[in-house]
């Protein structure tokens, strides 16, 4: 047995696009802060520190000297961390990268603290001086109380200059446009010989052969595709084998069938002559039509399109021709992709037995949900709703109404039945009310119809 790469299955594709996505993510959360500008990087005095600060600074001027190292470390949390400094020399920021610690930047701060001659000194990731680049590469923010010790706020987050909740939101949509992206084109990828493949199962589901389908992919989509193709060759095999099987049937039916004919001739009684010369005609023509149930000639025939409704039209002229009592309503126009020989043998079909068993027939067609309905009704007594399903058995007849003589042998529902299927559709039937039957063609209606 060959071997295969592990890096060759879909478990391998799946993991690698969800790599990918994350890099892209990354990267893209990395250019927006990159080329962002000020928005992506925002002064200290525009970002979400400051009103928290004035609170907190407030707080401990209104505490002891000897607890504010406790209590700031209490306060320190995921957003920012909390240092209190009794010097002004301890503060890690430098006054000579930010401008003088009376900016008038912060009279908004000042103003909220109560003392505008307070102290304020700030550090943002982009300061480019030599003492910032040594000790902080973060927002900061330092805030002298009234006893002149400082207390300082330091982050590493970026806030871009609008609240928590917004950058939340604005992550998340990175995260999904990114993955996406990533997860579109993988998709796509992955899909596409899956949906090549599901086309080629419907096709020949349908009844007709398909195209060997191309081995490519990842290793577990190749290897179901090379398998439906050895299924698919093998099913066509026995399929003519069985044809070739019963066409020799018949063909070595039709010498004993002749010789016994031939026999008959000398039978002087006339009476049993008849019988034998009816018996043998009744089997010839029983092999005939079990000949071309099996052989399926619907199969064969190419998927056209055609207008469904002069179909319809000719089927119902034909049996006009002939004396029988046929309707039609306004049938829509409608081209369908389908074998259009094949559906007037089910047409024909289904029309005779309504005249021959219910008098006359009334056909309608209609197209909705991607769907063709076909209704065909008589006027005859029905059939027992326990027999309904029996009469898609080969050879079943009632015997009441539908004998040898009338009903030929039980095949033509069978054969009605099997090429509806074969266009991936289905074919019912149901009692009306009071009396009738009805026939019900529902065929699907695919991308190339119109």
């Amino acid at each position: 047995m060959k071997r295969h790469h592990v890096f060759d299955s879909i478990g391998w594709w799946f993991a690698l696009n969800v790599a990918a996505a994350i890099l892209v993510t990354l990267l893209m959360i990395m250019a927006f802060v990159e080329l962002a500008g000020v928005w992506g990087q925002p002064p200290v005095e525009n970002a979400e520190l400051i009103e928290q600060a004035a609170g907190i600074a407030l707080t401990f001027d209104n505490v002891p000297a000897a607890e504010r190292a406790q209590l700031a470390r209490k306060l320190t949390s995921y957003a920012f961390d909390v240092q209190w400094y009794p010097q002004r020399d301890q503060v890690p920021i430098s006054a000579e990268h930010n401008g003088r610690e009376h900016d008038s930047r912060w009279g908004k701060l000042t103003h909220m603290l109560g003392r505008t001659n307070a102290g304020v000194l700030a550090s943002s990731p982009d300061d480019l001086t030599a003492e910032a680049a040594t000790t902080l590469h973060k927002y900061a923010l330092a805030i002298e109380l009234s006893d002149h010790s400082w207390i300082m706020f330091d982050t590493a987050q970026r806030s871009w200059g609008i609240d928590r909740s917004s950058r939340m939101v604005l992550t998340v949509l990175f995260v999904l446009l990114s993955s996406g992206i990533i997860a579109s084109a993988a998709s796509r990828r992955l899909a596409r010989p899956v949906q090549r493949f599901a086309a080629a199962a419907e096709t020949f589901g349908a009844g007709s052969r398909a195209e060997p389908l191309q081995l490519v992919g990842p290793l577990e989509i190749r290897e179901a595709a090379a398998a439906f193709n050895a299924m698919q060759d093998r099913i066509q095999q026995l399929m003519d084998s069985r044809t070739e099987m019963l066409t020799a049937i018949s063909h070595d039916l039709r010498a004993p069938l002749t010789r016994m004919r031939l026999r008959g001739e000398f039978i002087e009684d006339s009476d049993q002559q008849r019988k034998l010369f009816r018996d043998v005609d009744e089997m010839q023509a029983m092999v005939g039509a079990s000949l071309a149930f099996f052989r399926l000639d619907g199969q064969q025939e190419p998927m056209t399109r055609f207008e469904l409704a002069e179909l319809i039209h000719t089927v119902v002229d034909d049996f006009r021709d002939m004396g029988h009592s046929v309707e039609s309503a306004d049938l829509m126009p409608l081209v369908y992709l389908g074998r259009p020989l094949a559906l007037k043998r089910v047409l024909t079909n289904l029309v005779d037995n309504a005249v021959k068993y219910g008098s006359r027939a009334r056909i309608a067609l209609s197209a909705q949900d991607r769907q063709v309905t076909i209704v065909i009704d008589d006027d005859g007594p029905g059939v027992p709703p326990s027999l309904i399903p029996k009469l898609f058995l080969p050879f079943f007849r009632i015997e009441a109404s539908r004998n040898r003589a009338t009903g030929g042998f039980g095949l033509g529902l069978p054969s009605a039945r099997s090429i509806i299927r074969n266009h991936g559709g289905e074919l019912t039937l149901e009692n009306r009310q009071p009396h009738g039957l009805r026939a019900i063609v529902i065929l699907p209606i695919t991308s190339g119809d119109s």
